[in-house]
């Protein structure tokens, strides 16, 4: 029985994973940095700064 994943077939080039890997960590970076400036604006409308 052959077992057809196209996930694990485009894992197995070293390339693709190092490629996906790096896209991941920018996008949890981006994601968190998105995330604190969207609470520090919401506290300082809650606040009345702005």
């Amino acid at each position: 029985m052959v077992n057809i994943d196209p996930i694990e077939d485009y894992f197995k080039d070293p390339d693709r994973r190092a490629k996906l890997y790096l896209l991941m960590t920018g996008a949890m970076i981006l994601s968190t940095i998105l995330i604190t400036i969207g609470a520090i604006i919401f506290i300082l409308i809650v606040v009345g700064v702005i």
